[in-house]
């Protein structure tokens, strides 16, 4: 390892429980791996990690670890693009669903920065995302996970954050079975790469670059992090029998994981068939366009809420970051 490429960098968040764990233990594992002392840089209010992780970069840093919840990985990511610097992952956060998808050790500081100083580089797909506000104000965005209009995004911004610290991602039920019962399917439009526009009234649509949840739910089983492409969700359950078909879809997806069965690797449709009777519509491309037809609804980027959006376009953006993960 050159001098300049072992220089190592730490992005975390202050607020998080652990952080002083993830300080002294980066410290005493950087030498034992071969990496300089650590260049610790704190997140902010108005920084959240893209330009500390920048900054790191610039300054020639061989590695950098995001330390925080999704929201904090999902900063540093930003920074780190168009650079060669891979990114490391100690997660501290509700959800920390990046880490779940690509197999990083959770609960367990010591264990992931040790993967993230001695593991393997690999290549994933980053979503890039623009998206109106109900003000009509554009934002631009990326993504590690999905994004998602109406129902999930609903459920996050109901959930109570002090409930979140105490209790993790159990806290998400509550607010899930909240979000159920007083939820309401939004009108949407949207269309995949050239292929027709779909006009549909769902509980969610998501847009996602792996397929994952919290306790091992998968809800998306070919979403592949490095396939370059997205998979989008319909959910269009309505009634008894309409969430019962759905809910017997997504076990069958984790049940179908879980036993390693053979996943499906077809590329994007051009010209999609019309199933607007099914509850549940899976749909993959390389970009997809969507506008909410009525009044603007929750909108959410890798579990973070980002108020109310009435139109986005996302794209996939092929291995365009490097994370560091176990052999």
């Amino acid at each position: 390892m050159s001098p300049a490429s072992s220089r190592l960098a730490v992005v975390y968040n202050p607020t998080k429980v652990g952080v002083d764990e993830v300080r002294r233990r980066a410290t005493a594992r950087a030498s034992r791996h071969g990496w300089t002392d650590p260049v610790f840089y704190e997140t902010t209010e108005d920084d959240p990690g893209t330009g500390q992780a920048a900054e790191a970069a610039a300054q020639g840093a061989g590695l950098v670890i995001a330390c925080g919840g999704d929201g904090t990985v999902r900063s540093v990511a930003q920074g780190l693009i168009g650079t060669t610097v891979p990114m490391g992952v100690v997660p501290l956060g509700t959800g920390n669903l990046l880490a779940r998808n690509l197999d990083i050790p959770l609960d367990d500081v010591d264990r992931a920065l040790r993967v993230a100083m001695t593991g393997r580089s690999r290549a994933i797909d980053i979503g890039e995302v623009r998206y109106t506000d109900g003000e009509g104000d554009s934002h631009d965005d990326v993504f590690l996970v999905m994004l998602g209009a109406g129902m999930d995004a609903d459920m996050i911004a109901g959930t109570d954050d002090g409930l979140k610290a105490r209790v993790g991602w159990i806290a998400y039920v509550g607010a899930f079975a909240s979000t159920l019962l007083r939820g309401h399917r939004i009108r949407v439009d949207y269309s995949l790469d050239d292929g027709p526009r779909i006009q549909t009234r769902a509980r969610t649509l998501l847009v996602a670059n792996c397929g994952m949840l919290q306790a091992g739910m998968v809800l998306l089983p070919d979403a592949v992090i490095d396939d370059g492409l997205l998979d989008v969700m319909a959910l269009r359950a309505k009634g008894a029998i309409g969430w019962a078909q759905a809910g017997a879809v997504l076990a069958q997806h984790t049940v179908r994981h879980r036993l390693s069965a053979l996943r499906r690797r077809g590329g994007s449709t051009h010209e999609p068939e019309r199933h607007e009777t099914r509850p549940v519509d899976f749909r993959q491309g390389v970009a997809v366009t969507a506008r909410v037809l009525e009044k603007p609804a929750a909108f959410q980027i890798d579990g973070e809420d980002c108020g109310d959006v009435s139109e986005f376009s996302a794209r996939i953006k092929r291995r365009g970051l490097t994370v560091r993960v176990a052999y």
